[in-house]
This record gives structure tokens, C-alpha cells and sequence, in this order.
């Protein structure tokens, strides 16, 4: 492959992200500074918007970029820099998730072990209860008299609150979509998913989201 070089200019908006990344993959680090710099803060936002805390999101985002450096002499231009970077955050999310439940597996066996009698879906409950706090608090923040801005800021609220009780696969579809700016194909791409069944999550969850928010959009 043709070595590829880049000026002390490659930090314009000029220079593609997959230019940048091939010539970070044959050792230009200045390159690697302006990928971070342009996709640090969507990245970020990608994590935190699945309701994730800042610090668990910034750790995530930290996995991430290190898989990335890690794999920079592997990258080939088969697709968007920005697919190829979304697709090891989608997997890291995806561990964390693993991780998380492994661990809620053990402990839930350990309380087991003392209790004797613990029974039911637990993560069941958890959601069916967090579904119905947001609606409870939705109905009251939708009833009360409010400035415009008090307004905007009660639908953010509501709409972070509705987001965050998307089923999974919903929850990803539209955040990558709305947040990040794909397309039904590249999510498709980004998730490893048949393209109708990416659509079907994008449905459903506009349907979803409007239902939650009929309160606030007339």
C-alpha cells in the first residue's frame, strides 16, 4: 500500500478521517490527536446517553480509544473511520454490559446462598418500577405551570428519561441515528443486523418516544 503522508495541516477539515487514521496506522501520532479531537465528544455523548454515569462513560470511552491505537496497523478503508470507531464502542459497551451481569449473576448467587429464598426477575422489577416512576414523574413535571424555558428544560429531562427506558436495541438504533448521525444502512453495518430489523428498532422506537412524550408535544 502507498505510504500516506500528511502535512502539519492534516488537523484541517480538508483531511479525511480515514486519510488520518491510515497515516496513524504508519506512525504519525499527530494524526491520532485530530481523530480524538474531532469524535471525543460524540463518542462521550454516545455512552453517557445510554445511562451511563460521566465517570463509567469516561472510562468506557478510555476502552475504546486504547482498542483503537491497538488496532491501528490492522485499519484498512473498508467503510467510514466513523463506523469503524463506533463499531469497537458499540463492542466495548457491549463487554461492559457482559461484565456487569456476570457480576450481578454472582452476587444474586450469593444472596441466594444466605437467603434461601429469593425468587422472581429481579431486572424485571427494577425496570417495570423505573417505568413507572417515569411516567408518574412525566405526568407531574407536564401538569405544571412553567416558563418556556422551564419548559425546554422538562422536555430534555422527560426525553433523557424516555430514552434511557428504550428496550436495548431501540435505545442503540435511535442514539447512533439521532445522536450520532448514521444511517439505517451503517447502523446496520456498525451492529451486524439485517437492515429491516434496524428499521423495525427505529420504528418502534420513534412510536415509543412519542407516546412518552404526548405531553409535552402537541
Amino acid at each position: 500500500m502507498k505510504q500516506v503522508v500528511l502535512s502539519i495541516e492534516h488537523a484541517k477539515e480538508s483531511v479525511t478521517d480515514e486519510a488520518l487514521m491510515l497515516a496513524y496506522g504508519k506512525g504519525q501520532a499527530s494524526a491520532f490527536d485530530s481523530l480524538y479531537q474531532r469524535h471525543k465528544k460524540v463518542v462521550f455523548r454516545f455512552f453517557v446517553k445510554q445511562g451511563l454515569s460521566h465517570a463509567i462513560a469516561e472510562e468506557l470511552c478510555h476502552d475504546t480509544w486504547l482498542k483503537l491505537i491497538n488496532a491501528r496497523e490492522k485499519y484498512q478503508q473498508q467503510a467510514l473511520f466513523r463506523t469503524y470507531l463506533f463499531t469497537i464502542a458499540r463492542n466495548t459497551l457491549i463487554d461492559h454490559y457482559k461484565k456487569k451481569s456476570t457480576q450481578n449473576e454472582e452476587h444474586y448467587t450469593d444472596t441466594d446462598n444466605v437467603s434461601g429464598n429469593v425468587s422472581g426477575n429481579v431486572s424485571g422489577n427494577v425496570e417495570i418500577n423505573h417505568q413507572g416512576n417515569q411516567d408518574d414523574f412525566s405526568a407531574k413535571i407536564a401538569t405544571s405551570p412553567v416558563c418556556e424555558q422551564q419548559q425546554k428544560a422538562q422536555l430534555h429531562v422527560a426525553l433523557s428519561l424516555n430514552i434511557a427506558a428504550l428496550p436495548t436495541e431501540q435505545r442503540e438504533v435511535f442514539l447512533l441515528k439521532q445522536e450520532s448521525g448514521f444511517s439505517l444502512e451503517q447502523i446496520a453495518q456498525i451492529t451486524a443486523q439485517h437492515q429491516e430489523k434496524v428499521k423495525s428498532s427505529w420504528r418502534y422506537a420513534l412510536k415509543r418516544l412519542r407516546k412518552g412524550l404526548q405531553h409535552y408535544v402537541k
